[in-house]
């Protein structure tokens, strides 16, 4: 931390250090896009059940032997990290999914009950395609399971689903 001596008794204050971007927008959005689908689809889910609703995205983990159980999650406003574990290293014999997801949804819940749900923001460069999810390729009109991705500009598939023409 930077600080600035406001007197000659050395009153110590910190200085805002400037920032400066280590990643881009469009990538780091690809991520995060990605880390949404653990929550409305993957592991973390289980969120979504018990009535977690804003716009967020998150990631479960377990180490080896079910020796630790976490869950890191955010919203566009809030990051939280719930680890659970044992000072002695002892398995607590859950995933993160069952161990550290309902502590997160149930502190969220309370940390943003009455906010609005604040979407993500797509930044520049970044395009949303609709997908078959047989083939990952572009959906035609009769793919029966689709879903829509985000891609950086100029990188999305350009061959069409064989299989549902």
């Amino acid at each position: 931390v930077l600080f600035r001596s406001e007197t000659a008794a050395r009153n110590l204050q910190p200085m805002d250090a400037p920032l400066k971007p280590v990643a881009r927008p469009d990538t780091t959005f690809l991520v995060t896009n990605m880390l949404r689908s653990v929550l409305n689809e993957g592991t973390g889910a289980a969120a979504r059940a018990n009535g977690f609703t804003l716009d967020a995205a998150g990631k479960s983990g377990t180490t080896n032997d079910q020796r630790d159980a976490w869950f890191v999650g955010y919203t566009p406003e809030l990051l939280t990290v719930v680890w659970v574990g044992f000072d002695d290293n002892q398995p607590v014999s859950l995933t993160g999914s069952q161990a550290a997801l309902p502590i997160w949804t149930d502190f969220m819940k309370a940390a943003t009950a009455g906010r609005a749900s604040t979407p993500f923001e797509v930044p520049d460069g970044i395009s949303f395609v609709d997908i078959d999810r047989d083939t990952g390729k572009l959906a035609l009109p009769g793919c029966p399971r689709t879903y829509n991705e985000a891609f950086i500009s100029g990188t999305e598939p350009v061959e069409y689903c064989e299989l549902h023409r």
